[in-house]
């Protein structure tokens, strides 16, 4: 989850991660940016924080002030996944156990309660996880029977219970069996089954539910039309879904053009982005959509404002797909994407907030360079 507030923020934040030790650096496939704090988990399964700690969302005990440099959160390991909300963190471990910390205000850590946590941790009630997503408030769990539980913020009817009112505990999203993945915008909440249908639910005033109108649903909807889906991703306010045969579809807001549709009205249904094939991988922020196809070269449109980019644009964007050119030496692609849908190394990963072209090879990614990439680039 990101909001716009947070772009400069975040990549700073990216720069400063760079300065982990070689032996953190080289081990860290994966970063989560939040509203205002950035999370990085190491594959030994340990994870580091550092940015705004209002709330106690950098799990160091403390509340307050804020850390310019990482610092490990002790006492968390054998992590396999972490997400970073609005002023609140969540981390999948090993075991299947869900923990959070942070800000409380709508339940989102919980613990049924509203009161803030400084340190990690163990969601009740829970158990058996293998994904977790975040929005600006609520918390996402897909289990590995299929189902899915959230829990917090629930306005705009995010949790998908039927119902408008906050859950501070873990509750199974009513009607929704054989999930393989989960994702989550800012209010909103999106879900991919089996059979390749794709399911919305929650805040749907830019039209993220995909179902050709504006109303919010408590419940999860079937996105009309939009069949054979293999991955999706959800930007803050807009939502986008990769189908099996390489083509790329997107819906909600484009405000800052990360539709890829050549117009700046917001789309209600699902709409293919044009100028790109082959893709296998995609990823969404909230004003940009970046795309890896099957020849490793990588896509982005919509905002470059701070340079997410990565080809030295730094003013405005592209209403429609470009490729991002190669420079001189290594280059961060996108220093600010959502953690909770992004751009795997060879699948081997749930996710990573960065990624890196390592050097001259014609604007392609190197995965298995990305560190590499990272320590020269800090340098």
């Amino acid at each position: 989850m990101e909001t716009k507030y947070n772009h400069l923020f975040s990549f700073s934040l990216v720069a400063l991660f760079l300065a982990l030790p070689a032996a953190a650096l080289a081990a860290t496939p994966w970063y989560s940016h939040g509203t205002s704090h950035t999370l990085s988990m190491t594959e030994d399964g340990h994870v580091w924080s550092l940015g705004s700690n209002d709330y106690g969302q950098l799990g160091n005990g403390t509340v307050g002030g804020e850390a310019l440099e990482p610092k490990q959160i002790n006492g968390l390991t054998d992590v396999v996944a972490v997400r970073a909300g609005g002023n609140h963190s969540v981390a999948l471990k090993k075991d299947g156990t869900v923990w959070t910390w942070g800000a409380n205000g709508s339940g989102q850590l919980g613990d049924n309660t509203t009161r803030i946590s400084s340190s990690p941790y163990q969601v009740a009630g829970i158990s058996d996880v293998k994904a977790i997503a975040t929005g600006s408030s609520h918390i996402v769990a897909l289990k590995n029977d299929g189902t899915v539980w959230t829990w917090g913020g629930n306005g705009s009817g995010q949790i998908g219970n039927g119902s408008f009112l906050n859950c501070k505990t873990p509750v199974q999203v009513s009607g929704l069996q054989n999930v393989i993945s989960v994702t989550a915008g800012a209010f909103t909440t999106a879900a991919l089954k089996k059979d390749g249908s794709l399911w919305a639910w929650g805040f749907n005033g830019r039209g993220q539910l995909g179902n050709g109108s504006n109303e919010r649903s408590a419940i999860p909807l079937q996105v009309p039309g939009l069949n054979g889906v293999h991955a999706v991703a959800a930007g803050d306010w807009h939502v986008v879904a990769l189908k099996h045969d390489g083509t790329v579809w997107a819906w909600g807001s484009n405000h800052d053009s990360q539709l890829g549709t050549e117009q700046l009205s917001h789309s209600f249904s699902p709409e293919q982005v044009q100028g790109v094939s082959n893709i296998t991988d995609i990823t969404a922020s909230v004003g940009h959509t970046v795309a890896i196809a099957k020849n490793d070269t990588v896509w982005a449109w919509g905002d470059a404002g701070t340079g997410q980019w990565g080809n030295g644009t730094s003013v405005d964007g592209s209403v429609t797909p470009v490729q991002v050119s190669s420079m001189n030496g290594p280059v961060i692609v996108a220093a600010v994407v959502n953690p909770d849908s992004v751009l795997r190394d060879h699948d081997s990963h749930d996710g990573s907030s960065i990624v890196a072209d390592a050097g001259s090879n014609g604007g392609k990614v190197s995965h298995a360079r990305w560190s590499e990439a990272f320590m020269t680039a800090a340098r």
